[in-house]
């Protein structure tokens, strides 16, 4: 007689913290010698790392299914790399990406990503996961061909190495040989955003999940992104994105998922058990831990400067649409319950106020200098327009917090 089993993930909600720092909240200390932050002891991006992914994004064109720029029918692939928790993780931002007004409408969201799936079996060509990864850009209508984006989340699932630095620098050189597998098969591939894992601090010991994906190997692995962002922009040849030896595609971070457990990171992330992770099972997160991870990644593409070049529509941008106009200030930003815009040439117009999926949530007409704007919108974060006639005549990002 044939018993069928699947595998076993218990959890231990009592490793709800483990004292370490997460690596953005480090930037003023060190782990074990080396300095936090996601970018050289700060959050900050180098300016010359700007400069790359400014480069890299004016090199992103819809493509048609020979790679050719098409505006008319080409799309631009961003596609996902991973297993089990990259898999829910991603549906979940691309839930969101779902109902977002603001989105590029040449995008193409293709979740690749496959339980069971660790680094050591996409190191081989021939493993079925790539031939999984072509069937999911097929049944999306595209190819490889146009394929310019990878959002990319990875573990050796099987490693017994736990050892620092030695543990993410191992898993560093097979990343490497990952990003060299990459930018063979998709020969348009711009830039490889790297997610950091989660808190796994909930597995419990008798689960039979994979040694490596253990902890400390999920707080580890944020580590090996950082390293590998800074490497490149350091000039590791190694991770040389452009020329003839290139091996890599240009990196840069998505989410830092990793959380110590129940305590807050300074963002306000952590994950807590049972709610975020699914019952019984200490590795993978509920729906409620997949909507935590789905909204960190959205946020990253939503705000970050350089990303939403590609990720929001070109007319959309974090930026003045018209700053020769005459809006002066907004204030208070951030606001509680109202706040006040100071005009000059601008008798009267009207404000239209969009959530961080494109939705209108609030409407002020006939509104003019210096009148207060009073509102009752949840903390986070808002896009404020002001329109004249049919003209937007400025777009500015404001905050509520109360």
């Amino acid at each position: 007689m044939y018993i069928f089993t699947t595998p076993l993930y218990s959890q231990n909600c009592s490793v709800d913290s483990t004292g370490l720092i997460p690596i953005p909240d480090l930037v003023n200390g060190t782990y074990q010698g080396y300095q936090g932050g996601l970018y050289f002891g700060t959050n900050t991006k180098p300016v010359h790392h700007i400069n790359n992914l400014n480069n890299a994004n004016s090199k992103i064109k819809p493509l048609n299914s020979l790679g050719v720029p098409d505006s008319s029918m080409g799309k631009i692939v961003f596609l996902s790399i991973g297993a089990s928790n990259p898999k829910t993780e991603f549906e979940s931002f691309q839930t969101i990406t779902d109902t977002f007004s603001l989105l590029n409408p040449y995008l193409k969201i293709v979740n690749g990503c496959k339980g069971g799936s660790g680094i050591q079996k996409l190191l081989d060509t021939t493993d079925n996961y790539w031939h999984y990864v072509i069937n999911q850009l097929t049944a999306s209508a595209v190819n490889r061909n146009q394929v310019q984006l990878i959002w990319l989340e990875e573990e050796n699932t099987q490693t017994s190495n736990i050892n620092f630095p030695g543990a993410p620098l191992a898993l560093m050189g097979e990343f490497k040989k990952l990003f060299n597998i990459l930018v063979q098969f998709y020969p348009n591939l711009q830039i490889c955003y790297l997610t950091a894992r989660g808190y796994s601090g909930y597995l419990d010991d008798t689960s039979s999940a994979g040694n490596g994906l253990r902890h400390p190997r999920d707080y580890y692995n944020g580590w090996a992104m950082k390293w590998l962002i800074e490497n490149q922009i350091s000039g590791d040849t190694s991770l040389a994105f452009t020329g003839a030896n290139r091996r890599a595609p240009l990196l840069d971070w998505s989410a830092y998922l990793w959380a110590d457990g129940k305590n807050q990171r300074q963002d306000g992330l952590n994950w807590i058990c049972p709610v975020d992770v699914k019952p019984g099972d200490g590795l993978h997160w509920s729906p409620t831990g997949n909507v935590k991870a789905g909204i960190a990644i959205f946020q990253k593409f939503y705000l970050d400067a350089e990303a939403g070049k590609w990720f929001m529509k070109k007319q959309v941008t974090n930026e003045d649409e018209n700053p020769e106009t005459g809006i002066l200030l907004i204030y208070p930003n951030p606001s509680k319950n109202y706040f006040q815009i100071k005009t000059t040439g601008i008798e009267k117009f009207d404000v239209f106020i969009y959530n961080n999926l494109g939705q209108l949530v609030m409407m002020n007409h006939n509104a003019g200098d210096g009148d207060m704007i009073y509102h009752n919108l949840t903390n986070g974060l808002y896009y404020l327009k002001i329109k004249t006639g049919n003209m937007v005549v400025k777009t500015i990002k404001i905050w509520v917090h109360k």
